[in-house]
């Protein structure tokens, strides 16, 4: 199968898809060669005995098994990887449960903390979410096993991605039918159904950010990355919930001149250009009741400002879509980038203090922690 590049779309090239944004800084691989010398790659762990590093609680089930349809349940199941639970669905956003993110399992980067639970033990599964096609969101042996488990299962993914789930293998290891793929603002809907009635449905809105997408050498950017959104729908269309999902994004890029006391000072910061796309989210949808937004992966700054939010970034990514509540993801799991492990939410309780607004609006779970907030209209 062929990804469709549509004429007319500014996100696609023709040959791919790109970020239209002057928000986004394309730096090329002589930059990137400059950013892997100067590495500090002991700085991530450094002080953090294996006793020290994040260790998961234990999972309230008792709350996952509520199937009340006025709220909303979030479980962190690490990096990127959320349960939500929301109209009486049961659906996964960016699975990984490997012990590496990686193409083979014997090298790569490797979990520093462990998952909560096995995929095992979660509730069943109705849909899985995908943001882009990175391994540390896209892992095939915890699709696999979610597939195995979950046979009805349904898989939203960004345009061009749904090949993968085929590519040489049996059309029925996920089938063809149970992989939805989106352009950005495209919709489907999921929907429940007993004695021939639509019971419940939630609708998908695959949404703009800031990223890229490539598995190899060959295919940067031949497939698109996307922001999720969700909504619980009642009595027809009627919209009760509303979950916003940022997956992996950029918000703005630092110039590689800037200084260090710039990479994180908001007032500098302010005068970026920023990706118009979230303001355009929080418009069409007029908000959201909770939101998840990565705030690690971020150093050094100036190379992953584009496609990777700092929590200074993510606060005003959570002020442009409205969101009532947000629980900081990509984080705590990986070392993929120089900050340290514990350096993200602290950085985040400091700049919503800055930001003046209430801490509770935006913090992050323990690992394997849940969050309930009510499902509003």
């Amino acid at each position: 199968m062929s990804t469709a590049y549509a004429q007319g779309k500014d996100h696609h090239d023709g040959n791919g898809f790109k970020n239209p944004w002057p928000s986004f800084i394309n730096y090329g691989f002589a930059a990137a060669a400059r950013m892997i010398y100067s590495a500090e790659r002991e700085r991530p762990l450094k002080g953090v005995s294996i006793q020290d590093r994040p260790k998961p609680v234990e999972i309230d089930w008792s709350a996952l098994k509520n199937e009340e349809k006025d709220v909303i349940t979030a479980t962190w199941l690490g990096h990127a990887c959320v349960l939500v639970q929301l109209n009486g669905f049961n659906i996964l956003l960016d699975p990984i449960f490997s012990q590496r993110c990686s193409p083979v399992q014997f090298m790569g980067p490797k979990r520093y903390s462990e998952p909560p639970c096995q995929l095992k033990d979660l509730p069943p599964i109705d849909a899985v979410v995908i943001s882009h096609n990175h391994y540390d969101h896209l892992d095939e042996h915890t699709i696999d096993e979610v597939s195995r488990l979950n046979p009805d299962c349904k898989f939203y993914v960004p345009l061009g991605n749904k090949q993968w789930f085929n590519l040489d293998k049996p059309l029925d290891r996920h089938g063809h039918e149970r992989v939805i793929e989106l352009d950005w603002w495209d919709t489907s809907v999921l929907q429940r159904h007993a004695n021939g009635q639509v019971t419940a449905q939630v609708r998908l809105t695959c949404t703009p950010c800031q990223h890229f997408s490539g598995r190899g050498l060959f295919d940067r950017n031949k497939t698109l990355w996307a922001s999720w959104c969700l909504e619980g729908l009642v009595d027809g269309n009627i919209v009760k919930g509303k979950v916003f999902f940022g997956g992996d994004t950029g918000y703005r890029s630092l110039p590689e001149s800037a200084t260090p006391d710039q990479e994180y000072d908001t007032k500098y910061l302010d005068t970026l250009p920023f990706c118009p796309a979230f303001k355009e989210i929080g418009e069409k949808f007029n908000g959201f009741d909770l939101a998840f937004i990565p705030i690690g992966a971020y150093s050094p700054r100036w190379f992953m400002s584009p496609i990777h939010c700092c929590p200074e970034d993510a606060v005003r990514l959570h002020q442009d879509i409205r969101s009532k509540h947000s629980i900081g993801i990509h984080w705590g799991t990986f070392v993929l980038t120089d900050e340290h492990i514990y350096e993200p939410p602290k950085r985040l309780e400091a700049a919503m203090k800055e930001s003046g607004l209430d801490q509770k609006e935006f913090d992050v779970l323990p690992l394997g922690g849940t969050f309930v907030t009510k499902a509003t209209t």
